[in-house]
């Protein structure tokens, strides 16, 4: 890759020795890179590290140019609901995850949906994966400090009781390797205890062990990925990847020299990482790799918002998605040559931060993206869409 660097623990050292959520009595010439809010309902956690001043470029310089790509659809608007995570079950059958224990599906491909768990608060849901009939949603108890997973085996109609996996963690997204084998769960907003992040992994469904991916770490972002062959690829503040779906890890520095956050993989080798802050500037970063993340490209898309969002379909076609609430921008931006260039598919103003796809007929796949806003009083998620030809 002629583009690609290699990072190397000697060459970021520096930075990474300042890693903090919070970092006291660091030297005057950085200052606190903030990725956003742990959870945007109430007072919450930012996730931060310490780093030089100057590092993101201006908001000025930023966006692509190009005519967008494909034909966005705005579908539904969820009223009082803060989404973080979709899953699709089928074209029409799909669930998502939101804040103030909310679980919402759909049995329209998106068009109309229903609120079928509305816990309210103290809890928070930041993850859901199906499979079949059987829904398994992630979050935490904001009273408590649990991490917790909450799963139905009925399409939702019911809800077992909450299976908690850590009394003094956050839980963010979940996600199976096949069926409800080989689980992860990721605490992507750092633990409210002494340990600096945490993953939980499993075999199987309610049988859930835990281990430190990165000692020397701190927050990894939300959206991570586990492939079918328990291959397992998280960023944030240090790159982390695992072959065994969670049980072991090896670490490096994040691709980004402020840090990153959403990571996807296709496959072993090919995959993107991609971040962003709201402070002390409001931008955000892509980068790719072809070797499973021993080397990373420079910054193939900068973007007038944080990236919160990936899924490409394949080596090729893709989508990145993402945005900042409290600035009222955001966006999905595309690329149909594996990220090397990027146009602005949707300008959408929502902070985009779920999405998913599914084949649909006439050999074409349906992308959903999910995002938020807030309208001065209230909060709300908005569904968009857009089909492809399948590659």
């Amino acid at each position: 890759m002629k583009s690609a660097r290699s990072r190397t623990w000697q060459a970021c050292a520096a930075a990474i020795a300042a890693v903090a959520m919070c970092a006291p009595g660091v030297a005057a010439k950085s200052v606190r890179h903030v990725s956003g809010r742990a959870h945007i309902i109430g007072d919450s956690p930012e996730s931060s590290a310490m780093r030089p001043a100057g590092l993101a470029p201006s908001a000025s310089q930023m966006t692509p140019k190009g005519r967008p790509s494909n034909s966005w659809t705005k579908l539904a608007t969820l009223a009082g609901a803060v989404v973080h995570d979709v899953a699709f079950v089928s074209p029409s059958v799909g669930y998502a995850a939101a804040e103030l224990g909310q679980v919402w599906k759909t049995s329209d491909g998106g068009a109309h949906w229903t609120a079928i768990l509305n816990r309210g608060f103290p809890y928070y849901y930041y993850g859901v994966d199906a499979t079949g009939h059987t829904v398994i949603v992630s979050g935490f108890n904001d009273s408590t400090g649990e991490a917790i997973l909450s799963r139905s085996d009925d399409d939702g109609a019911s809800w077992r009781s909450d299976v908690v996996l850590s009394s003094t963690a956050w839980a963010g997204r979940v996600r199976f390797a096949k069926g409800l084998k080989h689980g992860l769960v990721m605490n992507g907003s750092g633990s409210s205890g002494t340990d600096p992040n945490i993953a939980w992994w499993s075999a199987k469904a309610d049988a859930w062990r835990s281990d430190v991916p990165d000692p020397e770490g701190g927050w990894f972002g939300n959206q991570f990925t586990l492939l079918k062959d328990r291959k397992a690829f998280a960023s944030g503040i240090t790159f982390c990847k695992s072959g065994d779906a969670g049980a072991t890890w090896s670490c490096a520095p994040p691709a980004d020299s402020v840090f990153d956050g959403p990571t996807d993989f296709i496959n072993d080798k090919v995959g993107w990482t991609g971040g962003g802050e709201i402070s002390p500037q409001v931008a955000g970063w892509l980068h790719r790799t072809r070797d499973g993340g021993l080397t990373w490209s420079e910054r193939v898309l900068n973007s007038p918002w944080p990236i919160r969002e990936i899924d490409f379909l394949d080596k090729k076609v893709g989508w990145a998605a993402g945005g900042d609430v409290f600035s009222n921008a955001g966006g999905i931006y595309f690329s149909k040559n594996g990220g090397k260039t990027w146009t602005l598919d949707a300008d959408t103003g929502d902070e985009m931060g779920a999405c998913a796809h599914q084949p649909i007929d006439g050999g074409r796949t349906q992308e959903w993206c999910i995002g938020f806003l807030f309208n001065g009083s209230s909060y709300a998620s908005e569904v968009y869409a857009t089909a492809v030809d399948t590659p």
